[in-house]
C-alpha cells in the first residue's frame, strides 16, 4: 500500500478549513531482517552506477570533480558501466588516474548488451586490475555486469586474462543459484515493477530475499535508485514510461539499513536517460543528456538537478557503514522535491504521456533531516500551508500539489529555523510530458 494517505488526510481537512498538526510514519514497509551470510562481517562498500558511455568528452577535470562530489557524499567508487564504444579505454584511463590520488575505487561493469567480444573483455581487464584505484576482494578484482547471463564463458576469460576475478555479475536471482563460477550477483530490481512494468506500489524487499536466498552466502550488492522516468518517442528507442518513486529514495535507504548487504550500489551517478541520476547537471555540455541518436534527455533533464538527494545518501550510507539501524542528524536540512507539473496536464508534446503516469501522487515531498524536533511548513502554490510535527533524525512528508511556488520552512519555539523555495514554479502548461523530479535543498 502506497503512503498516500498523507495527502488524503491534508486534503480533508483542509477541505473543512481546519489548520491542523499531524505526524506521519516514516514507512508503511518493514524491510526483512534477513542479511546475507557474514555480511556483518565484511566491510560495507557503496558504489555509484556509472555510466561511461555517454562521457566521451570527459576530461581529467571532469573526472575529478564527480569523483570528489561522490566521495564527499560517502560514495566509495564507481562502477563503471562500459559498452564497445571506441573512446571506452580512454575513459577508463582517465578514470582510473583521477581515482588513484582520492582513496576512490573503481570496477568495471560490462554492459553485456553492447560489448560481448571477449577478447576485449579480457584485454580490458588485463590492463586495469593492476591499477591502484581497482576494487578488489581478497585480492581479485571485482568485476561485474549489466545483464548478460550466459552471453560469454567468464571461466575463459579468467584463463586468457591470467586473472581470478571476483565476479558479481547482474543476473537474476533464477540463474545464480549454485553458479560455482560467481563470488555474488548484484540486481537491478530497484524499483516497483511486475515484469519490468509500472504497477501501482511502493519498493518491497521481495526481490533483495530472492537473491539473498538464492545465493546462500555470497555476496550480494543491492541496488539503491531515486527515481525512474524516460520519455522517447516511437521514432526513436520508444522507452516512454516512469515507475512509482514518490517515496522511494527515503524508503529504500531505510529498508537497506534493515537488509545489512554486503554491498551497495545506487542506480545512477548520470543515467540521465532514465532520470534516476544524483550527480550534478552538465548545462555547459548538453550532449551527456543525449543517449539517443534522434533526441535526447535535455528535454526533461535541462534545469532539473538532484543533487539534494546525495545529502539524505550521505547519513544514510554513514549509518549503513556503522551496521546502525537509524541514521545520525548532525545539521538541519529539508531536501524537497516534486514533479513541476501536475499528472493530468495536457502538453502539447508529440510522445504520449508515460506508462504508469497515473499512479503517481500530485504531491510535494519534503524529507527532513533535523537535529532536534521542530515544526515543518509546506507551501505548495496557492494551496493552504501544511504544518507537520517533525521529529528529530530523518523522515518523509508529503502536500498536495499546488500551481505556483513551492515553498518549505522550519520552526522551532516560535522562530523560523530554515526557510527557501523552489526555483522551478509548478505549471498546468507545459510542451513536454517531464515526469522527472525537481530537487532542492534549504539549508
Amino acid at each position: 500500500m502506497k503512503l498516500f494517505f498523507i495527502a488524503q488526510i491534508t486534503a480533508f481537512l483542509l477541505a473543512i478549513g481546519l489548520d491542523f498538526t499531524i505526524a506521519a510514519p516514516a514507512s508503511t514497509h518493514k524491510a526483512s531482517s534477513k542479511v546475507s551470510k557474514d555480511a556483518s562481517d565484511s566491510p560495507k562498500m557503496v558504489f555509484a552506477h556509472f555510466m561511461v558511455g555517454i562521457v566521451a568528452s570527459y576530461q581529467a577535470a571532469d573526472w575529478a570533480n564527480d569523483i570528489s562530489l561522490a566521495s564527499a557524499s560517502g560514495i566509495d567508487g564507481f562502477a563503471l558501466n562500459i559498452g564497445a564504444d571506441s573512446y571506452t579505454e580512454t575513459q577508463l584511463t582517465l578514470a582510473y588516474n583521477a581515482a588513484a590520488s582520492k582513496n576512490f575505487k573503481l570496477f568495471i561493469s560490462f554492459d553485456m548488451t553492447s560489448i560481448t567480444d571477449p577478447t576485449r573483455i579480457s584485454n580490458i581487464i588485463k590492463t586495469y586490475t593492476s591499477q591502484s584505484a581497482q576494487f578488489k576482494v581478497d585480492g581479485k578484482p571485482f568485476v561485474s555486469t549489466f545483464v548478460g547471463y550466459g552471453t560469454v564463458d567468464w571461466s575463459s576469460i579468467e584463463s586468457s586474462s591470467g586473472v581470478q576475478l571476483y565476479l558479481v555479475p547482474n543476473w537474476q536471482a533464477n540463474q545464480i543459484q549454485g553458479d560455482s563460477t560467481i563470488s555474488g550477483a548484484f540486481s537491478w530490481i530497484a524499483w516497483p515493477s511486475t515484469n519490468n512494468q509500472p504497477i501501482d506500489s511502493n519498493m518491497t524487499t521481495a526481490s533483495d530475499e530472492a537473491y539473498i536466498s538464492a545465493l546462500a552466502g555470497k555476496a550480494y550488492m543491492a541496488p539503491v535508485s531515486p527515481w525512474f522516468f524516460t520519455h522517447y518517442g516511437v521514432n526513436s528507442w520508444n522507452k516512454n514510461w516512469i515507475f512509482y518513486s514518490d517515496y522511494l529514495w527515503f524508503q529504500r535507504w531505510e529498508q537497506i539499513l534493515q537488509l545489512k548487504p554486503d554491498f551497495v550500489e545506487i542506480i545512477t551517478w548520470n543515467d540521465f536517460s532514465e532520470s534516476h541520476y544524483i550527480g550534478p547537471l552538465h548545462p555547459d555540455n548538453p550532449s551527456v543528456y543525449a543517449g539517443d541518436p534522434n533526441t535526447g534527455a535535455v528535454e526533461w533533464v535541462t534545469g532539473m538537478p538532484h543533487d539534494g538527494w546525495r545529502d539524505v545518501a550521505k547519513a544514510y550510507i554513514t549509518a549503513y557503514k556503522n551496521g546502525a539501524s537509524s541514521p545520525t542528524v548532525t545539521k538541519d536540512e529539508i531536501v524537497y522535491y516534486y514533479r513541476t507539473i501536475p499528472k493530468g496536464t495536457t502538453c502539447s508534446d508529440s510522445v504520449p504521456q508515460p506508462t504508469g503516469y497515473q499512479y503517481d501522487e500530485d504531491n510535494v515531498y519534503a524529507i527532513t533531516m533535523l537535529t532536534s524536533p521542530g515544526t515543518l511548513t509546506i507551501t505548495s502554490g496557492s494551496k493552504a500551508a501544511v504544518k507537520y510535527s517533525v521529529p528529530a533524525g530523518i523522515s518523509l512528508w508529503s502536500a498536495p500539489m499546488g500551481v505556483g511556488t513551492q515553498t518549505f520552512a522550519l520552526q522551532r519555539n516560535g522562530a523560523t529555523v530554515l526557510s527557501g523555495s523552489g526555483s522551478k514554479q509548478i505549471s498546468n502548461t507545459c510542451t513536454v510530458y517531464n515526469f522527472n523530479a525537481f530537487v532542492g535543498t534549504v539549508m
